[in-house]
């Protein structure tokens, strides 16, 4: 498995517009759709990150928009947040998440979509706010790693017992949670 994390420091898009042409003509007509530099440059580098895994393979997405390397033996999932963007590839199913770390009040949001183990976890957390977003990242990896993004029940599922939580392994980075989930157990 390999993770890579770009991280922008760039403000302006137009500082770095003139590579455009190293991306896909649909994610150069995704960016020029955005209207923020912010989300713009975000796209542009997720979009970098999945070419740099894809090569010159085609790229297709499934039927819940997760892309993939037409003819590829390499699984890939990216996110971004904040001014991150991520990938992890694996020759496995593999899905990733990265989010800041929020300062709103998050315990409504975990009170609607987490599972009860869950909400205990970031209850009992002595930093609650990264115990949160530890868990969205977590549901959001496991999900992507399904190829189904997140429109199902939230709090169907428990990533922090048996065996799913074997399968997920979670890190916490200046600001912001990240989580990978496989198919098979992590160390």
């Amino acid at each position: 498995m390999e993770i890579k994390i770009v991280c922008i420091e760039k403000e302006n898009y137009e500082d770095v517009r003139r590579y455009s042409w190293l991306l896909p003509a649909e994610r150069q007509e995704k960016i020029e759709r955005l209207r923020f530099d912010k989300d713009k440059l975000l796209s542009f580098a997720a979009g970098l990150l999945i070419r740099a895994e894809a090569g010159d393979k085609p790229l297709q997405t499934n039927v819940h928009g997760k892309p993939f390397a037409v003819g590829s033996e390499r699984f890939f999932s990216i996110s971004h947040s904040g001014v991150c963007a991520v990938i992890a590839a694996d020759d496995r199913e593999i899905g990733v998440d990265i989010e800041a770390l929020p300062n709103k009040d998050f315990m409504k949001i975990a009170e609607r979509f987490y599972h009860p183990n869950e909400r205990n976890y970031v209850k009992n957390a002595a930093d609650k706010p990264c115990a949160f977003a530890r868990i969205w990242t977590r549901k959001e990896a496991y999900l992507k790693q399904l190829g189904i993004g997140i429109a199902t029940d939230l709090k169907a599922f428990d990533t922090t017992s048996g065996d799913l939580s074997k399968r997920i392994v979670s890190y916490e980075l200046d600001g912001y949670a990240l989580s990978v989930c496989s198919e098979d157990e992590l160390d």
